[in-house]
């Protein structure tokens, strides 16, 4: 299983060497903590986001320098952490998952405004890979995502990562 941080990207940020135990056996902590404090799984992403690699290089270093601040609580993460960590909780927010529909028309999605970008959309359930060209590429209804294939997807989830108009 991959992780958020590469052994080689691992390694350099703590100088030490790839093989290093202590850092191994972290690696997995990072992730399921990043995991457990945004709600998305960093590591699953086909290309892991620049912010949740500073995340896992932050807690790494802290977790290999003081060991002691894993099982404490974590209430006394840094000022940077605990900021890195509020930007990929709104980063995990734009992750949204939905099922496919029996032909063309539209799917609920809530939160999803005129305009949001659909930047990337990939099949969990049932298929896999890039499948973006099913469903429309800018949202045109409020609340809901357009299935422009006329097949039957109703038994498929996917995940759509979509950009707030604003954010172009």
């Amino acid at each position: 299983m991959a992780n958020i941080l590469t052994t080689t990207e691992a390694a350099t940020v703590l100088r030490c060497d790839e093989s290093d135990a202590d850092m191994l056996a972290l690696l997995p902590l990072v992730d399921d903590y990043l995991f457990q404090a945004t709600g998305h799984d960093w590591s699953l992403d086909s290309q892991v986001f620049l912010t949740a690699k500073a995340a896992a290089r932050m807690l790494l270093v802290l977790w290999h320098e003081n060991p002691a601040m894993i099982t404490s609580g974590m209430t006394t993460l840094g000022f940077g952490l605990n900021a890195v960590i509020t930007q990929l909780k709104a980063i995990a927010a734009r992750f949204l998952e939905f099922f496919g529909r029996n032909g063309a028309g539209s799917i609920e999605l809530p939160g999803v405004v005129v305009g949001d970008t659909v930047t990337s959309l990939v099949g969990l359930v049932g298929v896999i890979g890039d499948k973006k060209a099913d469903f429309e590429t800018m949202i045109t209804v409020d609340g809901h995502i357009q299935q422009v294939s006329e097949s039957d997807l109703s038994a498929n989830i996917y995940r759509a990562f979509l950009t707030p108009i604003g954010s172009l």
